[in-house]
């Protein structure tokens, strides 16, 4: 009896101090996020809109007195803006979300609907760290070069513009029109690279892969499910890049360009990234819970798939 009992206070104190590591670990987490991660992430973003803005001057490349390439008609964006924002916001989270309450099954202690979140949750936030990443990188190189676009002319209306003579280089000007906003007449000299490439490449790819480790297996009932909705993906950032030309938005080096860096941040988020390896809806006090479930990273990048411990 003795001895049972002094192993039953042992267990206790383990249990206690194993509760107290888990209270400390999240209290130091807590102050790093809302301390550091939050203000650093929140600076980033004001700086992103002082360059939207044009609060942040950006630089001009200038032009050459009627420049052809520089010369068409402003007529509108087959892809505009508010269009993507709201699908790169909006397609990658419902993908996850429908995703994850489908493969996830099993007896799990936590319900369904609660994991589902929690999992969607972090490869959500793997999205938006390389989203952030993408923007800030087209942010400061529009700023940077100041390359006019197709539709300058239309646009912008530049008052040295209108006085020069054959193809004379003009580095400094202002706009004067008055047929559209003052964004868009400061957009007319953003032109490389391309926003809507980047952006819509990194997302159709991102989603296209996450499918692929995390929903694709011959043994599925439809084998062809995941593949045509990667291959909507893929056409979504293919339709998006594309437009840019033929709506004489940018000229093809700024969608290359755009391409590249879209391609280059998808890689950055899904193999370079390394923080986000924890499933955060197990309980570590449940063994069956813990021994059945995959990590996240497991999830979005290893071919093995959830198994059930009986």
């Amino acid at each position: 009896m003795p001895l049972y009992r002094s192993y039953e206070s042992v267990e206790r104190r383990d249990v206690e101090s194993q509760s107290s590591s888990t209270t400390s670990f999240w209290t130091r987490h807590a102050w790093w996020t809302f301390g550091v991660d939050i203000p650093l992430l929140l600076i980033l973003l004001s700086l992103i809109g002082l360059f939207e803005l044009g609060i942040i001057p950006n630089h001009k490349a200038g032009f050459f007195c009627n420049d052809p390439a520089l010369s068409f008609p402003f007529n509108g964006d087959t892809v505009n803006s508010a269009t993507l924002m709201s699908t790169l916001f909006t397609m990658p989270l419902i993908f996850a979300i429908v995703t994850e309450y489908v493969f996830l099954y099993g007896d799990f202690s936590e319900s369904r609907i609660r994991r589902t979140c929690t999992n969607s949750f972090y490869i959500y936030r793997t999205y938006i760290y390389g989203f952030i990443i993408n923007l800030s990188t087209i942010e400061v190189m529009k700023g940077l070069v100041g390359s006019p676009r197709p539709t300058f002319f239309d646009l912008c209306e530049p008052d040295t513009g209108k006085t020069c003579n054959g193809s004379e280089f003009v580095s400094d000007f202002k706009c004067t029109s008055e047929k559209y906003s003052w964004w868009y007449q400061m957009d007319s000299y953003r032109s490389f690279p391309s926003g809507h490439a980047s952006m819509s490449v990194y997302c159709g790819f991102f989603i296209a892969w996450y499918l692929q480790r995390r929903a694709f297996n011959w043994s599925n009932r439809s084998v062809f499910l995941v593949p045509i909705l990667q291959l909507l993906c893929i056409s979504y950032a293919a339709t998006c890049s594309l437009t840019r030309i033929t709506d004489h938005r940018h000229h093809w080096w700024d969608v290359l360009v755009g391409t590249v860096i879209g391609l280059f941040t998808f890689y950055y988020a899904i193999v370079i990234s390394a923080n986000f390896t924890i499933d955060h809806s197990q309980k570590s006090s449940d063994l069956k819970s813990q021994e059945s479930q995959q990590t996240v990273r497991t999830l979005l990048y290893d071919d093995r798939r959830p198994v059930t411990v009986s």
